[in-house]
């Protein structure tokens, strides 16, 4: 009896936690009016929210009108806590029949075996195939000989400038830095103080968020070794370079030749958590805080949005000396297909038609997705509709995945980890608490030791 009661309470807490995790939403008339028609339904879990889920329901509800078999029901559940609710669905034996993930969160749950190979759905389907992707894009969903995803809306950063704030510092408002030598000159003149305190921000590498990843790379900093499976960061020269160059921002208190673009670490942060929130009037670069910035090709939609009457410029990246013309391509979305789904055959069925043109020369759908939330579309030919290099500012940030070098994340399975190690030493190298050698080698240190607990765990059959 003791143990009955044992095994009672543990499903009990697990399908209390599961019913306090999965997402909830109302079942609507046409749910109801689909289930009458004996139609299959699909969930979909969507990582957007806001307007960008809505965009993506407004083409669901098309699909779900197109035809008579199949209806996707779409829930939104956000990028924060899609990870844990689609592992304890997955657990509990009730995963969604379609998620909406970030590429690394799919070779994430791939290595776990919480995905479905889409390999053999995707044989003999011609819109699909690996070259009508951008190469980068592709292989960042493609691991251990097979496709977990399909991408769904990629990014390129570049470099937005505020033209007012160029003017006020006697610069030509459109020429921006195409140097690295240029951005920290301009990064000098557009820093304003009134004593101790900062009025405004000439560029500081880590805003909006931390973007060691993507510094690392275009550093031609060398992140992981593929054929050992390792991290190789510790004695890098790219990633030295790319870790110094970031302390080069924080004033170095016990060093006589600060670069004039230094600022007190102290008072970066009390700057930055002063900021306002990012989809708003208050984004530090809307509201003239921050003169430059490395951003992605939404801002094309966020800023006329949330800023009207701001100036401003884009152009590519300014590169390190020394170093190739390269563009970071960024981690995509991508939707994958749990295992363990109920309707996987279902599921793949929206997945062919959200990515495939539309029948008689038609737009694809997740063309028209990624037009409607301004992202860029992974599909090649997509891309470059004109309604989207239409635009002169939308068009640079695709030009640079066509005309640059392309480099991405390594696919491995703990990158989200890598990048996290990395945001955190990236502080500690800033504020002085350690040197740049002393931050790599410790990134390295502790990610190749879960590498290797991963891999004994696999090799055991775990």
């Amino acid at each position: 009896m003791k143990t009955i009661l044992i095994w009672a309470l543990a499903f009990g807490c697990v399908g209390g936690t599961f019913a306090l995790l999965w997402p909830r939403q109302s079942v609507s008339e046409a749910e109801r009016r689909a289930v009458e028609e004996g139609r299959v339904v699909v969930t979909y879990w969507d990582r957007h929210q806001g307007h960008e889920h809505e965009m993506r329901r407004a083409l669901i509800d098309e699909f779900n009108e197109s035809q008579n078999e199949i209806y996707v029901r779409a829930i939104s559940v956000g990028y924060n806590s899609i990870m844990e609710k689609l592992l304890t669905s997955i657990a509990g034996g009730a995963p969604p029949d379609i998620c909406s993930l970030d590429d690394i969160m799919s070779i994430q749950l791939a290595k776990q075996g919480c995905l479905m190979p889409l390999d053999p759905f995707m044989e003999g389907e011609p819109e699909l195939a690996a070259d009508k992707y951008f190469e980068f894009a592709r292989k960042a969903v493609t691991a251990d000989g097979h496709v977990w995803a399909v991408p769904t809306t990629t990014d390129a950063y570049c470099l937005l400038w505020n033209k007012a704030a160029f003017r006020a510092a006697g610069l030509d408002p459109e020429r921006p830095p195409r140097t690295f030598t240029e951005l920290h000159e301009y990064a000098e003149r557009l820093t304003i103080r009134d004593g101790n305190t900062l009025t405004q921000v000439g560029f500081i590498p880590w805003q909006p968020w931390d973007m060691s990843g993507m510094w690392s790379l275009l550093f031609g900093g060398k992140l992981y070794d593929e054929k050992t499976g390792l991290a190789v960061c510790g004695d890098d020269p790219g990633m030295l370079r790319m870790m110094r160059w970031q302390q080069s921002f924080g004033i170095d208190p016990g060093g006589g030749d600060n670069p004039p673009y230094a600022m007190d670490p102290e008072a970066i942060s009390s700057f930055t958590r002063g900021l306002g929130a990012y989809m708003s009037a208050n984004n530090p670069f809307y509201s003239g805080k921050i003169a430059m910035t490395a951003e992605g090709e939404w801002q094309v939609t966020f800023i006329p949005k949330y800023a009207p009457n701001l100036d401003w410029g884009v152009a590519p990246l300014p590169m390190p000396e020394g170093v190739e013309p390269t563009v970071m391509g960024w981690p995509c979305v991508a939707d994958g297909i749990p295992r363990g789904a109920r309707h996987p055959e279902a599921a793949w069925k929206f997945v062919k038609w959200f990515n495939t043109p539309r029948p008689g020369g038609g737009t694809s759908p997740v063309s028209d997705y990624c037009y409607a939330i301004h992202n860029i579309c992974p599909r090649k030919e997509d891309a470059v509709q004109k309604r989207f290099v239409g635009n002169p500012k939308f068009k640079v940030f695709v030009d640079e995945l066509f005309r640059r070098k392309v480099v991405s994340l390594p696919v491995m399975p703990l990158t989200q980890f890598y990048m996290e190690e990395l945001e955190r030493q990236r502080e500690r190298v800033v504020f002085r608490k350690t040197t740049a050698e002393e931050a790599l080698r410790e990134i390295e240190t502790n990610l190749n030791k879960e590498l290797v607990k991963l891999r004994r765990f696999g090799e055991a059959g775990g």
